[in-house]
């Protein structure tokens, strides 16, 4: 099993624990960190003479990219354990590579990064709990209420991602932006349709209107 996090995670206590526990991390890391007497941000400079690999990914919008990375294998300051750290760049003259950490020593680069790519989904559905569903708007004190809510805002995730994994291709929903657009406009249209439809029936738009409007006390 791997274990995904990015560079804010990677402290030894966590990489060691998940060690114990059989388990192996592929997480970002800080150029800070120490690997063989040196920072990493001194490692680019000392491999500057060795030859990149050439690592292709699928971007967002399903294009490849190509990375240009080097390895290196040691031992981070305080690790028992040995690691692999890959340094990344997007092209020969960039001076902020990303730095990344994997301790199964077996997988290449090629196999490395796609793993930890698959972090991107989770890291959008946490921007959607915060921003559109209110994870952090609750204003409850007590931990049973703050509880309920945050079953919520998950009950409304989960919905959200159940439509776009079974929207049919027509509706063209790649995202969980698509699906929530969608949602809204079949809202406001079934509001529309229920509201002209009384105003039919009753042939008359006032009681209809207080009916549907907001009105400010």
């Amino acid at each position: 099993m791997y274990v995904l996090f990015d560079s804010w995670y990677a402290s030894n206590r966590l990489l060691k624990f998940c060690r114990r526990q059989g388990w192996h991390v592929i997480c970002a890391i800080k150029s800070n960190r120490t690997l063989g007497e040196k920072k990493l941000s001194q490692w680019p400079h000392a491999l500057r003479h060795q030859r990149y690999q050439r690592v292709q990914l699928s971007a967002a919008d399903q294009r490849l990219r190509t990375y240009l990375v080097r390895t290196l294998r040691g031992k981070l300051t305080k690790l028992s354990f040995e690691v692999c750290v890959l340094i990344s760049q997007r092209h020969h003259r960039d001076k902020h590579p990303k730095y990344f950490l994997c301790t199964d020593l077996t997988l290449s680069a090629q196999q490395i990064l796609p793993i930890y790519q698959k972090r991107w989904p989770i890291e959008v559905d946490n921007f959607y709990v915060k921003q559109h569903l209110g994870l952090a708007d609750f204003r409850v004190q007590s931990y049973e209420a703050t509880e309920k809510w945050f079953a919520v805002v998950f009950v409304a995730l989960a919905f959200l991602q159940w439509r776009l994994n079974h929207a049919p291709s027509e509706e063209r929903v790649r995202s969980l932006a698509d699906v929530v657009r969608q949602h809204r406009y079949e809202h406001a249209r079934t509001l529309l349709e229920t509201a002209c439809q009384e105003a039919a029936r009753l042939a008359d738009s006032v009681p209809v209107l207080q009916r549907f409007l907001y009105h400010p006390t």
